[in-house]
């Protein structure tokens, strides 16, 4: 059984991963989150857990067929405050994990964002120079908009915000994401890495957060006058994203 090694694992997307493939593939994570690593732990059983740094992980000692980069410091504010933190996470530890896998044979699988497309924020930097480590080393690069109801949506933030009646913060109402279901975003992305697909775009949908707003309001049985308060962008914010540079084909 081919053996998948999950780096950075042990988040949304990461999980998804492991309940997708670990059926069909001796599946193995690593991660640095201790409290997210036990919560998958008990969700997964059959999966191994790995409580680590993604730098200090060694092919020989712990072969594996298939790496999946999932590991980055994400948080865009944050990362505009801690530049160094975000290129020494995002770049020079995965640079050396992508070095090290290619070294031994290892395939790669890199998962980017849309903030990769015309970066204008330290995150979005780290992540497009992160594709160019990756096409360096051979890796598939899986690019995608946001996952919905993950750590770092909007959505848990408002939901919170609705448990405490308080009102949804917006940026903007015309801000515009691309959304996918972290079980969707797996299962397209998979199929076309296995396919031998070197750029992986999933179908997102665009949606404005006015209108996403509504929908977690709707689903929540809240009025429609429900309060809504403007905060305004914040600072290296798009008011859209992309999913593809201009030069990159269909």
């Amino acid at each position: 059984m081919n053996e998948v090694l999950l780096i950075g694992g042990a988040g949304s997307l990461g999980k998804a991963f492991a309940r997708y493939l670990h059926t069909d593939y001796k599946v193995s994570v690593l991660d640095s989150s201790e409290w997210s690593c036990a919560e998958l732990e008990q969700e997964l059983p059959d999966v191994e857990v790995i409580l680590k740094d993604m730098e200090k992980w060694s092919f020989p000692q712990h072969p594996c067929h298939t790496i999946v980069l999932l590991a980055a410091y994400k948080h865009l504010p944050l990362g505009e405050k801690n530049v160094h933190s975000f290129v020494e996470y995002n770049l020079e530890k995965t640079g050396k994990v992508l070095a090290e896998a290619y070294k031994h044979n290892v395939d790669i699988l890199f998962i980017s964002s849309d903030k990769a497309v015309e970066p204008i924020s330290a995150y979005g930097y780290t992540k497009a120079l992160g594709e160019c480590l990756a096409r360096e080393y051979n890796a598939s690069i899986a690019r995608l908009g946001n996952i919905i109801n993950s750590s770092g949506s909007v959505i848990p933030v408002w939901e919170k915000a609705i448990e405490q009646n308080k009102p949804l913060k917006i940026t903007d109402p015309e801000m515009t994401r691309y959304m996918i279901h972290e079980d969707d975003a797996v299962a397209q992305i998979w199929t076309q890495f296995l396919e031998g697909k070197k750029l992986i775009i999933p179908e997102c949908t665009e949606v404005k957060l006015i209108h996403l707003a509504q929908t977690i309001l709707r689903i929540h049985n809240k009025p429609t006058d429900y309060p809504i308060e403007i905060i305004g962008v914040r600072d290296k914010e798009k008011m859209s994203e992309k999913l593809r540079w201009n030069w990159e084909a269909k």
